[in-house]
């Protein structure tokens, strides 16, 4: 009686172990997926743009240039910002944007409502691609290349040759 009882007790104690060492093993798994996320966004979240109402300001944060775009998604429009250096920010004067635009496609016109929904897409060391939208968030992309439908505009102003040194890094 003894013998089933003490054989009873050890197999609740060995189930109770496996669900034990399950649970860790289940937890583990988790925190390992999630620090794998983290360090897939670490360079996309030192990538940031944002919108006043007379410029759009794009940094990177990063030790490592991004190749970046500006992105109209309603109108499939892009402007080309090429690789924008480590630390580095660009601000672009949307009167800017609107003359590159007309320069390079006549009768294209842009509204101020039509630049509140511009994305920036960009592209990390590991050639995944990355949008952020006007209002932060953050998403994965898919890095589309230019084709004769799309209209793209590489921007080769003064702005675009002389970045300024970012906050993100630690800049004024």
């Amino acid at each position: 009686m003894i013998t089933v009882i003490a054989a009873l007790a050890g197999l609740i104690l060995g189930v109770r172990a496996e669900q034990r060492a399950d649970r860790e093993e289940k937890r583990a798994a988790r925190e390992e997926k999630r620090a794998a996320e983290l360090s897939r966004k670490a360079f996309a979240e030192h990538v940031a743009f944002y919108r006043t109402p007379s410029a759009v300001v794009v940094m990177n944060g990063n030790p490592h240039p991004a190749k970046m775009r500006l992105f109209l998604p309603g109108r499939r429009l892009w402007w080309n910002l090429h690789s924008l250096a480590p630390c580095k920010q660009i601000r672009i004067p949307t009167d800017s944007l609107r003359a590159s635009l007309r320069a390079k496609l006549l009768s294209a016109q842009v509204t101020d409502e039509e630049l509140s929904s511009l994305w920036l897409e960009f592209q990390d060391p590991y050639g995944r691609s990355w949008a952020r939208t006007g209002g932060g968030g953050l998403a994965p992309s898919t890095w589309e290349p230019a084709s004769p439908g799309v209209h793209m505009v590489d921007l080769y102003e003064s702005w675009n040759k002389a970045p300024e040194d970012s906050p993100i890094c630690g800049a004024p």
